[in-house]
């Protein structure tokens, strides 16, 4: 599972100890790239981090609450989790926000674990949708200079000792685009959540696979055009599950 990044808005000093604490022990695969104790420092967290989670108190005076937090941000892409000492907003939240979860202090061990799984629930949804297949990463090319790449474009990516060649669909013909950058590097930029490693050598966007089939313990996965990445014996056991858990739209685990 990669990563999740996170900042946490709260202006209670014991409060944000305790969640960063109930987190390194019982969620470790959650970042805590900020803590920010009013709302302006929560947007500049917000702006540098672009953070997939962010941990919401509600009441923070004087500086305003959660929601009006969430109005300056209203562009951004992430989840919210409520952490508030008030029920009575959950409805509000709920019809403002539709947040990812909504804690009520002091919560209980178990009650942080379900949220989180819930939210890599709700993460890998929005990873797969529509929306988010419009969006990419930057490529430097010595020829072309920074190339604007979305991941629904990418079929697969292959390496080539230091660097890393995407084959990539656009305009429905295959283009190729190498840069200096490992294929290890390259699997730490895109989402796993789209693109599975099949082989030391092929990283593959899971959108294009039309097929795969079995060669022993190895493999291949199929895509359009006639393409085709290696699946090795050390991989496939791994790329069985990860893929129908893309295919039914579960989180990986």
């Amino acid at each position: 599972m990669k990563r999740l990044r996170s900042i946490i808005l709260d202006d209670e000093t014991s409060a944000v100890h305790t969640l960063r604490g109930m987190l390194e022990e019982l969620c470790p695969f959650v970042v805590i790239n900020a803590v920010a104790n009013n709302i302006e420092q929560g947007i500049k967290a917000v702006k540098q981090y672009n953070p997939d989670i962010v941990f919401l108190d509600i009441e923070m005076p004087p500086s305003g609450s959660g929601f009006d937090f969430l109005r300056e941000v209203e562009d951004e892409t992430f989840g919210v989790i409520f952490t508030t000492a008030y029920a009575h907003y959950a409805i509000q939240a709920i019809n403002d926000a539709q947040p990812w979860g909504f804690l009520v202090k002091p919560y209980r061990a178990k009650e942080l674990v379900h949220t989180m799984y819930v939210a890599t629930r709700m993460r890998h949804r929005l990873l797969s949708s529509p929306q988010y297949g419009n969006r990419g990463i930057i490529l430097s090319d010595h020829r072309k200079g920074n190339v604007v790449v979305k991941f629904n474009e990418i079929y697969y990516c292959q390496s080539d000792g230091p660097c890393t060649t995407f084959y990539l669909n656009r305009e429905d013909k295959i283009e190729k685009l190498s840069v200096y950058k490992t294929l290890k590097d390259i699997e730490n930029e895109l989402p796993d959540s789209l693109f599975c490693r099949t082989h030391h050598s092929y990283l593959v966007n899971m959108n294009y696979i039309l097929r795969y089939e079995r060669h022993g313990r190895a493999g291949a996965a199929y895509l359009p055009n006639g393409a085709h990445v290696e699946i090795s014996g050390s991989k496939m056991e791994a790329f069985v599950p990860h893929f129908n858990n893309f295919l039914q739209g579960y989180p990986l685990t």
